[in-house]
């Protein structure tokens, strides 16, 4: 008996996520940030997983301040912890805009939020970048 009651908790906590996702989805430029997201989020995988690979020795600098030089390093595998931090925010932002689907400011509410998701997906990708010229150059 609690299995079942259990089960169909979480059947309709599902069905409820796919009706607000899908209100999310309908909204045409949700669809425009979230392509545009995930391809700067594929775009900041492949830069780390390149800097992993290159890298040479057992340190990777992460941090490079002009007054005090190196001033933050890590091992290679840290390199990951960016994309999963633009991950995070991009799962975050999307929960958000999802869960205020029936809001009347849904559509304001919704390129805010996904516009910030891509914004920081645009600079994580350059910060990956900087790391790859601090790393390598």
């Amino acid at each position: 008996m609690v299995y079942s009651n259990l089960y169909a908790r979480l059947h309709g906590a599902r069905q409820e996520a796919a009706v607000a996702l899908r209100g999310v989805w309908n909204f045409r430029p949700a669809r425009w940030y979230l392509a545009l997201t995930a391809a700067l989020q594929i775009f900041a995988w492949l830069q780390a997983a390149y800097i992993y690979r290159h890298l040479a020795g057992d340190l990777l600098v992460r941090h490079y301040n002009v007054d005090f030089g190196i001033d933050l390093v890590g091992n290679p595998e840290h390199i990951f912890v960016y994309p999963l931090y633009g991950l995070a925010i991009i799962i975050l932002n999307l929960s958000l805009a999802a869960a205020g689907r029936d809001r009347a400011d849904f559509r304001i509410f919704t390129h805010l939020l996904l516009a910030a998701a891509a914004l920081f997906s645009l600079a994580l990708a350059v910060a990956l970048f900087f790391i790859y010229l601090i790393n390598f150059r």
